[in-house]
C-alpha cells in the first residue's frame, strides 16, 4: 500500500502543478491528461480508502 500512496501523492502533486501552469501543457494534450490522471488519482483513492 506504502507504493500506492506514493502514487497517488505524486500524481496529486504533478496534476497540480500542470493546472497551476495550462501553458506548460499543449492544449490537444492537456484534456487527455488530465482525464488520465484524474482517473488514476479516484482510482487510487479508492484502492486506499481516501475520501
Amino acid at each position: 500500500m506504502f507504493d500506492a500512496q506514493q502514487r497517488l501523492n505524486a500524481l496529486e502533486n504533478m496534476y497540480d502543478t500542470l493546472a497551476n501552469n495550462p501553458s506548460w501543457v499543449h492544449p490537444e494534450v492537456s484534456q487527455a491528461s488530465f482525464g488520465w490522471m484524474l482517473k488514476e488519482i479516484l482510482d487510487l483513492r479508492v484502492v486506499l480508502g481516501v475520501s
